[in-house]
């Protein structure tokens, strides 16, 4: 963990970088390349900054050129910032803000902030997002005591007539987040279509070791773990009453899922499904850093934003 002085130095920059484009550059730089830059499209490092003839400053949009391939560059490039027209002081601000808000920041209330069109603050928000995601192949896998569960998201039926009529129309309408908990350590969750053994199960031995010991509660899903998992396979039987049996619960799953539904519905109020996983990945970031201060979380999302881009239209 960062000294005080030198997270003091941060928070500082952040701050300048947030108001001034010369700075949030100077700052982007410094994290991407810190004082070595180099070509992202050959990896050259014999690279020079553009200048404007005029004044002799720096170009107008902070190009460098590689004397490698001879192409022009800047920090944006090969990172979700690229083809961005929105200044890069309003990225800064928006990935300063979705790192140290607990339950995430809306696109309205960014729009508002940097005076930028509602349009414009949700894709910046996506971009962030995805910078923030981890690639599932790169991601070590879960040890120790691992709590798994899942939960609904969404609406409740606006009409109500039988009570198995209501509970298909919220099955309809919500849904479906499965996350595994390592007591202490990380979180893995994502938005998954439909709920069987077959997919929780395999998820399970995709992302959990074999030495783990698995605890869920009572549904049949998880109905053969034991075979899985050397530690073994427990469970609490929430439909008579039972959350804690000694050190057997999925109350670090249950806390988890609070803080998702919380920013789901105070701050976003309404998620499409389409895009549900964008808001997981987003919590699910913030819980693995949730042991670091605000500063430093928001130079590893920075840090994640390189080698990835979306763009409105999908790829064909």
């Amino acid at each position: 963990m960062a000294k005080k002085s030198d997270r003091s130095q941060i928070l500082a920059t952040l701050r300048r970088a947030s108001l001034d484009e010369a700075t949030a550059y100077a700052f982007m730089e410094q994290q991407r390349w810190g004082d070595s830059p180099a070509c992202p499209h050959c990896g050259v490092v014999d690279v020079y900054q553009m200048r404007d003839r005029r004044s002799g400053g720096r170009h107008k949009h902070f190009r460098w050129r590689c004397r490698g391939c001879g192409q022009m560059f800047s920090v944006r490039t090969g990172t979700v910032l690229e083809e961005s027209r929105l200044p890069l002081r309003v990225w800064v601000y928006a990935f300063w803000k979705a790192c140290s808000s607990k339950k995430g920041i809306s696109a309205l209330q960014i729009s508002r902030e940097c005076e930028i069109t509602h349009k414009s603050a949700l894709f910046l928000m996506h971009r962030i997002r995805l910078a923030m995601a981890e690639s599932p192949e790169d991601q070590p896998l879960l040890s120790g005591t691992i709590e798994a569960d899942e939960t609904y998201v969404g609406g409740r039926p606006r009409y109500k007539t039988s009570k198995r009529e209501a509970a298909r129309a919220r099955a309809d309408r919500k849904a479906i987040v499965f996350a595994m908990v390592e007591r202490g350590g990380r979180v893995r969750a994502q938005h998954i279509d439909r709920i069987h053994g077959g997919n929780l199960k395999a998820e399970l031995r995709r992302r959990v070791d074999r030495s783990s010991r698995v605890i869920t509660d009572e549904a049949t899903y998880y109905i053969g773990l034991d075979r899985d998992f050397e530690a073994g396979h427990e469970t609490v039987n929430h439909r008579k009453g039972e959350y804690v049996r000694g050190d057997v619960y999925t109350n670090t799953a249950e806390g988890f899922f609070a803080l998702l539904k919380r920013g789901i519905y105070g701050t976003f109020h309404s998620v499409s499904k389409h895009h549900l996983h964008r808001y997981v990945s987003e919590f699910e970031f913030r819980w693995n850093h949730r042991k670091i201060d605000d500063d430093s979380r928001t130079l590893a999302a920075i840090s994640g934003a390189e080698g990835k881009r979306l763009t409105y239209r999908p790829a064909c």
